[in-house]
């Protein structure tokens, strides 16, 4: 739980606005939506359970099958403490890895390691790790200046499983 609060408070964007959450599970499709307004929807694959919200991060943390932990944010992409004038929608993600990927290497020591990078949809799948109890993975993305901030962990889920839920909910 260290880690989730490192993650938070480096995560948390500088300037504030206003946002109207929502969340429903779909039994027929076995979705679950997450409306952060203005930002923009995510549509998670299965039931996922809120849990709490963050105030410092403004990210929305879930349970989901097996107590796999997922937080979500999604903020105006210029919003961050790291945003400058040479800060672009193009160098943006690789920005915003850089930042908090050395943040975390300073404050836990753990690995990080870039797991798969997609220029063409515009996102990085990364990881940090350190035994006994740092396994976390993150998919830093950006679509039409929404910065997408996704979180998973889970200790029975395979590396493969967690990446492939990470792009998921990204894709729709």
């Amino acid at each position: 739980m260290v880690l989730a609060g490192i993650i938070l408070i480096n995560c948390s964007s500088s300037k504030s606005t206003s946002v109207i959450y929502g969340d429903n599970y779909d039994n027929n499709n076995d979705l679950t939506s997450v409306m952060i307004f203005p930002y923009g929807e995510v549509k998670v694959p299965g039931k996922w359970t809120k849990t709490r919200y963050n105030t410092v991060s403004h990210q929305y943390f879930f349970k989901g099958p097996d107590s796999v932990t997922l937080a979500i944010d999604l903020n105006k992409w210029n919003q961050y403490e790291f945003y400058n004038e040479t800060v672009t929608l193009d160098n943006f993600v690789k920005t915003f890895f850089e930042w908090e990927a050395s943040y975390m290497r300073e404050q836990t020591g753990g690995e990080i390691k870039v797991l798969k990078e997609d220029k063409e949809k515009n996102f990085i799948i990364w990881s940090i790790k350190k035994q006994p109890d740092i396994d976390s993975y993150f998919l830093f993305g950006l679509k039409a200046k929404t910065s997408f901030n996704l979180y998973v962990t889970s200790a029975k889920w395979s590396e493969e499983t967690k990446i492939e839920l990470l792009e998921k909910v990204y894709g729709n």
